[in-house]
């Protein structure tokens, strides 16, 4: 960007070697194109796009030689804690309000998002239309299904056979607690993905399972890795 004139707080922190032309910036501002006139031009990295001072390991270094880096580091959605509380700001990326997280989750309560799960997903993430599989995103749970889910979720936690579980599932008409669907009961993103943070949701509540610090490891995976399918899926 040329013929922009600095900011007096800008301006302070502009190298000596970095000249301005009328106090605006110009290309020669960055680039010293006359390096390579001179009758021994030093040598320079291929690729070095003249930069004043050579090209840094990181682009970005040349450019916090006048910017300060904490003003540009890029947002995280899922940075969702301070000091052990949520972060406002954060929670209004995806929700039209501050959802209560202290509360247990109610069967069918709205998620009170501001666009569909894979909609705001794909803000940031490139999602392939056939992830993880064609058929998957959008696909409405059979009632098999869902008693099948909601049996295998009941495993880890009691000692009653896997047939059992699922009379018991279908007795109950119960749901799973700790694989969500959208809003209209179809797979999406945060059905295998869990996009909050560690320690938001209460250790109890079952869509906390999952949840991951800031720089998540695992994919956020509900269901650990290698056991994704046959969380829904009979063998």
């Amino acid at each position: 960007m040329v013929d922009i004139k600095p900011s007096s707080m800008l301006m302070r922190r502009i190298p000596a070697d970095l000249p301005l032309a009328g106090g605006a910036l110009t290309c020669l501002s960055c680039h010293d194109i006359a390096r390579n006139c001179r009758a021994d031009p030093p040598s320079a990295p291929s690729g070095d796009a003249l930069l004043r001072g050579g090209r840094a390991p990181d682009p970005l270094l040349f450019c916090f030689r006048c910017h300060v880096p904490e003003n540009y580091r890029p947002f995280n959605p899922h940075d969702q804690l301070e000091a052990g509380q949520p972060k406002a700001d954060t929670c209004l990326w995806c929700h039209t309000g501050v959802p209560a997280v202290e509360a247990p989750p109610r069967e069918g309560a709205p998620y009170g998002l501001r666009a569909g799960t894979a909609a705001l997903c794909r803000n940031c993430h490139v999602v392939a239309q056939s992830h993880p599989v064609a058929g998957h995103m959008s696909a409405r749970p059979s009632a098999d299904m869902v008693q099948y889910m909601s049996a295998y979720e009941m495993k880890s936690k009691m000692r009653l056979p896997f047939a059992q579980l699922l009379e018991i599932a279908r007795a109950t008409k119960r749901t799973p607690r700790s694989i969500p669907w959208d809003e209209e009961g179809r797979v999406t993103c945060h059905s295998c993905h869990n996009p909050h943070e560690k320690g938001l949701l209460p250790g109890g509540n079952p869509r906390a399972v999952g949840a991951d610090l800031k720089q998540a490891t695992n994919h956020r995976l509900r269901i650990p890795q290698g056991s994704v399918c046959v969380a829904c899926h009979q063998k």
